[in-house]
């Protein structure tokens, strides 16, 4: 971004709520997904932070534009006008602090706070960490690292397979063998 943004926040105060995609033309747009439901709450938050990449810092998006694209939407972030400053944000997070965001109600939770949950089974089995919450358009799956296990263990996010979620005590109970892994 040709000028800098001055302002930034805490990674732990950061909710993730989007992605930015490719480029889009040569005027500095570029594909915006968003992580919430439905996609335009994305809008509803403010103010917007960027990590250009893990581990860096998140800086303050101090105005943007925004129009619908097919069944995303296009975004221009300050100070990008050109198809290469906005190839440098490819997959650039967007986040807002979590207090901007509204509590879940009792029965709900965020994806986010299932991640580093301990998972145990229904035999009282650890079979690991949750690593990644992953959509696959029928249902989610939990992707799990397990200690003894070189690859993940992945556990379907369904009413079946999944007990009880309390992220209080960070800890998600399945129904799941640990040899189905």
């Amino acid at each position: 971004m040709s000028s800098s943004p001055t302002s930034k926040i805490d990674t732990g105060a950061v909710f993730v709520v989007g992605k930015l995609g490719s480029a889009y033309g040569v005027r500095g747009w570029q594909v915006l997904h968003s992580f919430t439901e439905p996609a335009e709450n994305l809008f509803s938050y403010a103010p917007w932070f960027l990590q250009s990449a893990q581990g860096q810092p998140w800086v303050e998006v101090k105005d943007y534009q925004c129009k619908p694209y097919k069944e995303a939407y296009l975004a221009q972030i300050n100070g990008v006008h050109d198809r290469e400053e906005a190839r440098g944000l490819t997959g650039a997070l967007i986040g807002v602090p979590r207090d901007a965001i509204p509590e879940p109600e009792d029965d709900e939770f965020f994806w986010y706070d299932l991640i580093g949950c301990e998972v145990i089974n229904a035999q009282d089995e650890n079979l690991g960490i949750v690593r990644e919450v992953m959509e696959t358009g029928a249902h989610a799956i939990l992707s799990i690292q397990s200690q003894n296990v070189k690859r993940a263990i992945l556990v379907p996010f369904t009413e079946q397979h999944v007990e009880s979620v309390d992220t209080q005590t960070k800890q998600v109970r399945v129904n799941w063998l640990s040899d189905w892994s």
